[in-house]
């Protein structure tokens, strides 16, 4: 038996623009609050369908980890290899969560990547934490200086082993009901997730990669590790 608690429950009205609702939901007597941003998950959700706030949210609490272990930590003192390594443990999931939703929405180009709330952690811990240079110093030079690419890599990385999720869920689950109704907006005319997947597909040439890929269990000899 499904048992709701209305005080824990929350309606969010998903438009472009924010308006005053007129509606009123509840469950019994309950008055169900309507809301423009929840946290789902430790991912926060805006009805707007924007992510700035669940990527600011995510820079945060990466910095957050990245000075606590500042505080702990003398980097300086360590090899480059087992300092990329510790902030690939503790920091880089922190910026890359939930990133399989989320990074479709991204912009692909590696510019815009940089100023990105997800990338500032990573420039920090290059420049501040280890090789304490000055914020303006090249990105590309800090990253190579320590092996390390942009993360926006290990984010399309994840996007397209998400892609290979889907392709192989069975048609009953909800997971994939939702990506076929994701591509019925697309073809329809309509933005969607599915829409932002196929602009990075096609941004970045990945031609392994068909339109139908995310809704047919054909192989596309497509091989991610």
């Amino acid at each position: 038996m499904l048992r709701i608690y209305p005080k824990k429950t929350k309606i969010m009205i998903f438009q472009r623009c924010t308006k005053k609702c007129d509606y009123v939901f509840h469950i019994g007597s309950e008055i169900i609050d309507i809301v423009h941003n929840y946290t789902y998950l430790g991912t926060h959700i805006s009805s707007s369908g924007n992510f700035t706030l669940s990527l600011e949210h995510l820079r945060q609490k990466a910095l957050h980890a990245f000075f606590g272990l500042r505080r702990h930590t003398d980097f300086n003192k360590l090899k480059p290899s087992l300092a990329c390594k510790i902030f690939d443990s503790m920091i880089s999931p922190i910026s890359t969560y939930n990133c399989e939703v989320w990074g479709a929405f991204a912009k692909s180009d590696f510019k815009s990547w940089n100023s990105s709330a997800s990338e500032k952690p990573h420039l920090q811990f290059c420049k501040r934490l280890y090789l304490e240079v000055h914020n303006k110093a090249s990105n590309i030079a800090c990253r190579a200086e320590l092996g390390k690419f942009p993360l926006i890599i290990d984010k399309n990385k994840k996007i397209l082993n998400y892609l290979k999720y889907l392709r192989e869920k069975e048609e009953s689950s909800i997971v994939k009901q939702s990506s076929k109704i994701s591509t019925d907006l697309h073809y329809n005319g309509h933005n969607s997730f599915y829409s932002s997947l196929m602009k990075m597909t096609d941004y970045y040439n990945f031609c392994d990669l068909n339109c139908n890929s995310l809704n047919e269990g054909k192989s596309n000899n497509m091989k991610i590790s």
